[in-house]
């Protein structure tokens, strides 16, 4: 598997909407090889009971997920708020963009070196291919002091695997960016 070039993304998004809402600073000025997505929403834990079940001989398991509840969104304009984030606090985030994996690359995401350095933990993991929707990610202060983000603020940073051979495209339950769910059965 090999990293994609920054050329063939960018021309890939303008041709193939391989990402939709971006800013334009990335089409315009990009660098490196991926491309930066901006913080769209949080959301907070606000009940827990999440539980994942193990795959039995009657099936997939099932799993549970925690209630959650949306605290700032990224609004239209130049003005917007921020996520002040305290020491141990834990939200879900999600970016402002837009996703739409084709089946021959594999997204993974980086934390842009600003959130560490500023003492938050960036949880990601990768992306499948046939996924679409936008990306949600943990996000918890380790600092002792309270962190600022503005909505819209560069997060984090896709980069593009090219993979050959076959693949079975995403069919889980997150398709299309869904924070939480109740309870229902693993796809």
């Amino acid at each position: 598997m090999s990293v994609v070039g920054i050329k063939e993304v960018v021309r890939r998004i303008k041709e193939e909407e391989l990402i939709t809402g971006l800013d334009g600073r990335d089409l315009s000025n990009p660098e490196g090889t991926g491309i930066d997505l901006r913080l769209g929403c949080a959301h907070k834990i606000v009940e827990g009971g999440a539980y994942i079940e193990a795959d039995g001989a009657a099936g997939l398991g099932k799993r549970k997920g925690v209630k959650t509840e949306e605290v700032c969104k990224l609004k239209e304009g130049d003005v917007q708020d921020d996520l002040v984030i305290a020491p141990g606090e834990y939200y879900l985030v999600q970016t402002a963009e837009t996703v739409n994996t084709p089946l021959d690359l594999m997204p993974m995401v980086y934390p842009r070196s600003s959130l560490f350095r500023a003492g938050l933990l960036f949880l990601a993991t990768k992306t499948d291919p046939g996924y679409k929707g936008q990306l949600t990610f943990g996000l918890t202060n380790l600092s002792a002091f309270p962190v600022r983000l503005q909505l819209g603020a560069r997060i984090c940073n896709i980069v593009f695997h090219k993979i050959e051979g076959d693949v079975i495209g995403y069919r889980g339950q997150h398709q299309g960016g869904r924070f939480s769910h109740g309870e229902e059965q693993q796809v």
